[in-house]
């Protein structure tokens, strides 16, 4: 797939868009209209795909629009590709995250891998918050530097506190199964532990 400093955020961004070319969703224009992907990210990524022969170019449609299909090697990938993203610890971008537990229900039919791997990422914000407690060093400071960095660093913890809260709705709101294909994996992962 990609080789970036960030890699596994481009590798879950390019199998969500092999799953939503899967499921239908297949031109630049749809993946932005049905899904809500720029087509900035989507059509980097799409040529990542084409260029590892995962997807194939169709034919032109209305207004000029191509779509993309699953190639054999891009199957493959689908079927077992989520396994390293869910077992991995959760990366704390929330888009990523995201993408990650909805790729392990349509894969694994399993909402509960999915769950607690939001749950996870939810704590991963409350421990940075945690950790930004940790490293405030009251010192000698100029009062106008002072109530700046303190209202800063609370606007933060207020951002990452409802953030996280955010992330346990979702993975409290997660359907039990996403429609399309389900896809048995060779190997299931192990459950994760909630935070």
């Amino acid at each position: 797939m990609s080789e970036t400093r960030d890699k596994r955020r481009r590798t879950d961004l390019d199998l969500f868009i092999l799953a939503l070319i899967d499921g239908g969703v297949s031109t630049p224009y749809e993946l932005q209209k049905t899904a809500g992907l720029s087509q900035g990210a989507t059509i980097p990524a799409l040529q990542r795909l084409l260029k590892a022969r995962l997807v194939r170019r169709g034919k032109p449609g209305a207004r000029r629009r191509t779509g993309y299909k699953v190639t054999a090697a891009g199957n493959r990938l689908l079927r077992d590709g989520w396994l390293p993203l869910i077992g991995a610890d959760p990366s704390g971008d929330l888009d990523s995250d995201l993408r990650v537990a909805l790729l392990a229900i349509w894969g694994s039919g399993d909402r509960r891998l999915a769950t607690d791997f939001l749950r996870q990422s939810a704590g991963k914000k409350m421990e940075s918050i945690a950790a930004a407690e940790l490293t405030d060093s009251p010192g000698a400071v100029a009062p106008l530097a002072r109530w700046y960095t303190d209202l800063r660093s609370e606007a933060a913890e207020a951002l990452l506190t409802a953030e996280s809260e955010a992330i346990r709705a979702m993975a409290d709101s997660l359907p039990r199964s996403l429609t399309g294909k389900p896809r048995q994996s060779a190997r299931s992962p192990k459950p994760r532990k909630a935070s």
